[in-house]
């Protein structure tokens, strides 16, 4: 019994330093309350040719990023060469790619606001994709 009631209270007086700093509503529900302030956006990357044709097929694009213009933070997608950016704070963005042997896209500025959202939660840039 005494050694429950000591192992109990070590417990408590660690988790009480490991949280000293949170308040104690915040602690404990943290993970039941989103901040109104925690907006993010996810981002899709669609790549066209110069005259507006769709590309299919994969290219030799290095991967894609993301810059934000406010904080100067360049972002890379959820995968390293993927197209899709995950929880992208609100701002203003310049998407780009790195190049390939012989292709790469024009970069374009996009300010994420959330009236480009589709319906499947995804804002969707397009970048214009070059071949030399």
């Amino acid at each position: 019994m005494r050694k429950t009631f000591v192992f109990s209270l070590l417990a408590l007086l660690l988790v009480t330093q490991v949280n000293a700093a949170t308040p104690a509503r915040t602690f404990l529900f943290r993970g039941f309350t989103k901040s109104s302030n925690s907006t993010a956006y996810d981002v899709r990357i669609k790549l066209i040719t110069t005259d507006g044709t769709p590309v299919s097929g994969s290219t030799m694009l290095q991967g894609f990023w993301a810059h934000n213009q406010q904080t100067g933070v360049t972002y890379d997608p959820t995968e390293r060469e993927g197209y899709e950016f995950a929880a992208l704070p609100p701002g203003t963005y310049t998407f780009g790619a790195y190049p390939g042997p012989w292709e790469g896209v024009v970069a374009k500025t996009v300010v994420l606001d959330g009236s480009q959202e589709g319906p499947d939660g995804f804002t969707e840039v397009t970048l214009v994709f070059w071949v030399e």
